[in-house]
């Protein structure tokens, strides 16, 4: 672009006196542009930029205007500055001196023209000889020329006329008379004090300070509930009772039996139900693809109140373990519990989860856990761990989790779910518990015959040591291994002890049938004799238990029978002897759960039956049963053994036979009794009374 000068300037920058005339806003700038030639600049519009200055140069601008738009014709331009950009007269008055640069475009900025006052700005100048601020002096003011009249007001009764107000007879001085107020007073935060004050229409605060014992005027509700049985809950906005009954139960939260109770009694529990398997843990597939799957059936407790997620798991590395969580309500995406579980080569992981520490992810359509809340976690809970890479059972402290024969990598130890529910299904006491009338389980219908009273678990009895009277029939207690009740007889037993006590093949049931068929359900029994623990020796037998009787004899064989007999007379040390004395004998199965009787006839056309064998003594046999021999230890070593029932003792799969139907002979009785004539005993007892 050419370089443009600007040639001559005049302008008006300072403000006149309005006693002479009204002021323009603006100040006429004319000049002349010429080309770099010297010569006119062509005719147009060019973008022009006015600045004003302090100082000739340096400095910043005090007042800028543009780029406008200035009209160029024949070289020749006006404009009035202010047009766009208000001028400040007061800042621009303030200068020493007012220097106008002009910028063309964008050109640097011509030299620096001073600027010169027009007529107006010489009027107002004139206004700056007055010394007064007001512009009228107390001199150029005759005493007495002004009257109240004049002035538009009264004095306020001062001693001197004009003079200060210090010597007002009145406080406040105004009297309220002369006050009226068309708008709000505002006293800018500051209080309003008064004895007393009177408003006729409304008044509002934001806060009353006081007890309010002195407000009157207050219209308060008043009466009582019309409705019988009805208290005062509160008040309506229309200032009327709200009755309600006396014991509303929506009013009460569905938790709040332990507060109307005094703590006595609550529907809040924590129940924990942690998954079952086969030695209390799941094994993990050894990156087999698979999953070790864990389901968890949780039952309908109640709604939730809090949840945690309890997951505990080992393995060689779990940096290669990823465990998920399907809930009830998703059985396809779930949670991610975790992904990885850990550090590399770390061994054992334990977390819980809950909605302050959720799962890792919750990508399912169900619920999140934060969601269960407030919900019934009713279902099945389903666990799941991979494991992603094959374990090295030579590594520091993997031999213990790395079966590569079974390809197994570590286990599941615990997955459980944990609940604090606020329970629909039942209800604690933590008070002991009086009861004047009867204790009933549900009735049948209308208080007609009663159902047995459920119990969730067992009843635990104390040891009662008062004496049985008249005031205590009834009443129930444990003592010596006894459950006995108090009757006009005295503490008398309703329950069996354990006869057989540390027998590896006598259930404390069995022990109780055992004593009831011989006929004496109290009745302890002691061990004589124990193969597994005393050796593999008939005369240890017959040492230890000879002359001893009545005993009991218990055998277990390699087809996992148990059977065995009962001597109702002792056993003797002597060779090929039968002992005939002894009524009440017999044999029984605890795996059958049967007693195999003494036959007490004769009845066979081939084979002459003694049945007055009942047992068979030999110092180089075990204990030995009948004729037959229907049941013996014949070896000296207590392992060997046979069985033939039927021939002194009764069979209970009587087959058809030349014996006259006594099954003697057949595989159906000895399968029965033993699973085989011919087995090997795996362990023998021999209980003899605990009284000898």
């Amino acid at each position: 672009m050419n370089r443009r000068r600007l040639v001559s300037l005049v302008a008006l920058l300072l403000l006149p006196m309005s006693a002479w005339a009204a002021p323009p806003n603006t100040s006429v700038i004319e000049g002349l542009m010429t080309s770099a030639g010297g010569g006119a600049a062509a005719d147009g519009t060019y973008d022009v930029t006015f600045s004003v200055y302090e100082a000739s140069s340096g400095g910043n601008a005090v007042w800028s205007e543009g780029p406008v738009k200035v009209a160029v014709k024949g070289g020749q331009f006006s404009y009035a500055l202010g047009t766009t950009k208000t001028i400040d007269i007061a800042k621009l008055g303030a200068l020493k001196a007012q220097w106008l640069g002009v910028k063309i475009g964008a050109d640097p900025e011509l030299a620096r023209v001073k600027l010169h006052a027009t007529l107006f700005a010489l009027h107002a100048g004139a206004a700056d000889k007055l010394t007064c601020t007001g512009c009228i002096t107390a001199g150029q003011v005759a005493n007495g020329a002004l009257s109240a009249a004049k002035m538009g007001f009264n004095y306020a009764g001062s001693a001197t006329k004009g003079g200060p107000a210090s010597d007002l007879a009145c406080t406040g001085c105004v009297t309220v008379a002369e006050l009226k107020f068309d708008k709000d007073v505002d006293l800018g935060k500051q209080s309003l004090k008064a004895t007393n004050i009177t408003a006729a229409g409304t008044v509002m605060a934001q806060e009353f300070v006081g007890d309010g014992s002195k407000l009157t005027g207050l219209k308060t509700p008043a009466g009582e509930c019309t409705t019988a049985g009805e208290v005062v809950k509160g008040i309506n906005a229309d200032g009327s009772l709200k009755c309600v009954k006396a014991m509303d139960p929506t009013a009460l939260p569905k938790d709040g039996i332990d507060e109307i109770s005094n703590g006595l009694i609550a529907n809040q529990f924590v129940d924990e139900i942690p998954a079952t398997a086969t030695g209390n843990k799941v094994l993990i597939p050894d990156n087999q693809g698979v999953d070790a799957v864990w389901n968890l059936t949780f039952p309908n407790i109640g709604t939730a109140q809090e949840i945690d997620i309890n997951v505990k798991v080992e393995n060689t590395d779990l940096a290669t373990i990823a465990i998920y969580l399907l809930p009830p309500d998703d059985k396809k995406t779930g949670w991610v519990l975790c992904d990885p579980c850990g550090k590399k080569d770390e061994k054992k992981y334990d977390a819980t989860f809950n909605p302050k520490n959720p799962p890792q992810e919750q990508k399912g359509a169900g619920k999140k856990i934060a969601d269960w809340v407030g919900a019934n976690p009713q279902g099945l809970w389903t666990l799941k761990v991979k494991d992603t890479s094959f374990c090295v059972p030579q590594a520091p402290g993997n031999s213990a989790y790395c079966n590569t024969s079974t390809k197994k990598d570590g286990w599941i130890s615990y997955f459980s779910v944990k609940l604090k529910t606020l329970s629909n299904q039942k209800i604690a006491q933590n008070g002991d518990v009086y009861i004047s009338g009867k204790l009933w389980g549900k009735d049948q219908g209308h208080g007609k015959v009663s159902s047995p009273l459920q119990l969730g678990t067992s009843v635990k009895l104390g040891d009662d040591k008062a004496v049985c009277d008249q005031s205590r029939y009834g009443a129930m207690r444990y003592a010596n291994d006894l459950v006995s009740v108090c009757t006009p007889g005295g503490w008398v037993p309703i329950s069996f002890p354990v006869a057989f006590p540390g027998s590896k093949l006598i259930t404390p049931k069995d022990g109780v049938t055992i004593n009831g068929w011989i006929g004496a359900p109290f009745k302890k029994w002691k061990l004589c004799y124990q193969r597994s623990k005393d050796g593999t020796s008939s005369s240890t037998f017959h040492s230890k238990c000879n002359y001893k009787g009545p005993t009991v004899t218990v055998i277990k064989n390699n087809h996992n029978k148990i059977f065995g007999g009962y001597a109702a007379c002792p056993w003797v040390p002597y060779y090929n002897a039968y002992s005939y004395g002894c009524g009440g004998t017999f044999l029984f199965s605890l795996t059958n759960g049967h007693r195999y009787s003494h036959k007490n006839y004769h009845n066979g056309s081939s084979n002459s039956f003694s049945y007055n064998d009942r047992i068979y003594n030999h110092s180089g046999y075990g204990p030995c049963f009948g004729g037959g021999h229907d049941l013996c230890i014949n070896s000296s070593n207590m392992t060997g053994g046979y069985c033939n029932l039927g021939h002194d003792y009764t069979c209970r799969v009587v087959q058809s036979s030349s014996n006259g139907y006594s099954g003697y002979g057949t595989s159906q009785c000895r399968n029965d009794f033993c699973g085989a004539y011919n087995w090997s005993a795996t362990e023998i007892e021999v209980w003899m009374q605990s009284d000898l």
